[in-house]
């Protein structure tokens, strides 16, 4: 067939489509079904293409693994952050709790003793009513009645101190002679030699001792027995 398609086209060699019209027929007759065939077979069978597709699945394949373990571990990074943010955040809350408690504390502490003070200078006061009344005669028909109102007076003022200073939470040391000492409550001002109470025992209250809440505002002065063995032995 070749020989003849040559020779058609060298008789219209001389007309000027001669040679699109050629080549047309040459494309017709070269690009069959059985050609076109050839050359799929030949590209799929083909090592080299078939070694450039698998590489680049792999390179899209591991490429696609990195970002995935890019993005696990900046999830990772992420989280850690925020534990360590919040551990910061709860353990700087709970200091600033703690600092208000303390502050609270303090300024309760400073109103309950801002008239302590104040208030040891009164207890002179106090003392001194004490003596007075101690030390004069109680009130009988026998005595003017000018006497009677002063001692009334006197005692007066002595309970009103008093309620003043239970409004402030001042209050007297309950202490009694024959109570064991306690030097937390007790201040020793004279030892007793001789008494009928027993060493290290209350033989003698000299001055009232008060505390301001729970705290000692004045330890109670006392004379404390301390008996002289060697002379009890000789007696």
């Amino acid at each position: 067939m070749i020989p003849i398609f040559q020779a058609a086209t060298s008789q219209f060699s001389q007309f000027p489509f001669s040679v699109s019209f050629g080549s047309s027929l040459k494309r017709y007759f070269t690009n069959t079904p059985d050609n076109n065939s050839n050359n799929s077979n030949n590209s799929n069978n083909n090592p080299e293409n078939d070694l450039n597709n698998k590489t680049e699945k792999d390179v899209g394949n591991k490429t696609e693994k990195d970002e995935k373990t890019i993005l696990q571990e900046r999830v990772s990074e992420l989280e850690n952050e925020l534990k360590e943010s919040k551990d910061t955040l709860l353990r700087s809350l709970a200091e600033q709790q703690n600092q208000s408690k303390r502050l609270r504390k303090q300024m309760k502490e400073t109103r309950s003793f801002a008239v302590t003070d104040f208030s040891k200078s009164l207890l002179e006061v106090a003392d001194n009513l004490d003596r007075a009344l101690k030390s004069s005669p109680i009130p009988s028909d026998e005595l003017s009645t000018e006497y009677k109102s002063l001692h009334e007076g006197v005692v007066l003022t002595e309970k009103i101190l008093h309620k003043v200073f239970s409004k402030y939470g001042i209050v007297k040391i309950d202490c009694k002679e024959g109570d064991k000492f306690d030097y937390k409550l007790h201040n020793a001002v004279v030892t007793i030699p001789q008494s009928n109470y027993n060493n290290d025992e209350i033989g003698l209250i000299i001055q009232r001792g008060y505390k301001i809440k729970e705290r000692i505002l004045r330890a109670v002065g006392v004379g404390v027995v301390k008996k002289d063995d060697e002379g009890d032995k000789k007696n």
